[in-house]
């Protein structure tokens, strides 16, 4: 089993997963509502969904392995169902925040020549829509998925 400190990782990582995760949702729901503070808030919104890929991943991993030292219980399987769904998310949250920075400074992204038809797709208004709406299902899907499986994770410890 995955430790530091003595401790199960899973249960020192959780904890960055369970404060980035609605953050990186309220921030892209700001990125999609707020047009003026885009420029302020793709870098941190960026860097949160990279980050929130590999730390869901690893905690998941870690979770698994804390799984397999415990007693079979319905709740715990529960829970881990919903790290793997809330893993799954988490690229495609990463995926969706990619797409809201290009399609919001496409002109910062694609500077070749060759590729001014890229430019000009992401730069549409039909695109830039789309992003919107996307970053909104994604920032709000990555808040509920981060309550729900923190909620039955804690519930598998405390009870209730």
């Amino acid at each position: 089993m995955l430790e530091i400190g003595g401790l199960p990782a899973h249960i020192l990582l959780i904890h960055g997963v369970v404060v980035l995760a609605p953050v990186a949702g309220i921030l892209s729901l700001l990125f999609a509502g707020l047009p003026r503070l885009r420029s302020r808030l793709a870098w941190p919104l960026g860097v949160l969904a990279v980050v929130l890929v590999p730390l869901s991943i690893l905690t998941a991993e870690a979770g698994e392995q804390l799984e397999h030292t415990m007693p079979e219980s319905a709740v715990i399987e529960v829970h881990a169902e919903q790290g793997d769904l809330f893993k799954t998310l988490a690229v495609v949250f990463f995926v969706i925040v990619a797409a809201q920075i290009a399609a919001a400074f496409p002109q910062a992204l694609i500077r070749s020549r060759r590729l001014g038809g890229l430019r000009n797709l992401l730069g549409a208004r039909w695109v830039g829509a789309l992003a919107v709406v996307l970053g909104i299902v994604g920032g709000l899907a990555i808040v509920y998925q981060s309550i729900v499986t923190g909620h039955s994770g804690s519930t598998s410890v405390w009870g209730g």
